[in-house]
């Protein structure tokens, strides 16, 4: 049976202007991901790495070109539309965190949930749950200043996750972290997410992950290359 498709990239396109010059960096950039599948990123520092990641998740527009999310032409959509798309159907884990100071961990991964619908106590039961399987049952009420680099991250994965996304997107979320500790954060990646059958790309560095993941590619040249 064939394998259905949760991300179609189709002539993608992308540059940007400075100095009155026109710089490339993706062209026509083709890519099918497969439901379930676990896709990496490589390529050098500069190559366009997060923006395919920016346009994946509708923060950025492409210069043409079409991604469908789930049949969803999001490239069609308007940036309001975009953004609440991107609220259902998509987590983004970023290598800075990106928690809310002023926020406590339990309301850090609460928002995701309030900017799509009226909580409920189930859910409130849910981050309880998620936090303790990311062995924070204890940081309920933490603020991230007081928090870790490797806890933190395990936070901001939570927080992709809470929403029970299809399309997981990670830009090198181990990046600030030292080796022990990234390989605990991918482990956990790896049981929540790839058991749980979603689909995730993920630009990264490390070895460990590669070596798990179904499909590699580097982008060379303005284009997606097999690795």
């Amino acid at each position: 049976m064939q394998a259905e498709a949760a991300i179609i990239i189709t002539e993608l396109s992308k540059s940007y202007h400075e100095s009155g010059l026109r710089h490339d960096i993706f062209k026509e950039l083709n890519l099918s991901v497969n439901r379930g599948e676990f896709i990496v990123l490589l390529g050098r520092s500069g190559s366009g790495k997060s923006t395919f990641l920016n346009l994946i998740s509708g923060i950025d527009c492409p210069d043409k070109g079409k991604i469908i999310i789930n049949n969803t032409n999001i490239t069609g959509l308007s940036e309001h539309d975009r953004t609440l798309f991107r609220r259902h159907h998509i987590g983004f884990v970023f290598q800075s965190y990106n928690l809310i100071p002023t926020l406590t961990v339990a309301e850090n991964l609460l928002l995701p949930l309030e900017l799509i619908r009226r909580i409920t106590q189930k859910e409130r039961d849910n981050v309880t749950e998620l936090l303790a399987k990311l062995n924070l049952a204890d940081r309920l009420d933490s603020y991230p200043d007081r928090l870790s680099g490797g806890e933190q991250q395990r936070v901001a994965i939570a927080r992709a996750l809470i929403h029970d996304p299809d399309v997981i997107l990670a830009d090198e979320p181990t990046g600030n972290l030292d080796l022990d500790t990234g390989q605990q954060v991918l482990e956990l990646l790896d049981i929540l997410v790839r058991k749980a059958g979603k689909t995730m790309i993920m630009v990264t560095h490390s070895q460990e992950v590669i070596g798990k993941a179904d499909r590699v590619f580097s982008i060379k040249n303005k284009s997606l290359v097999i690795s």
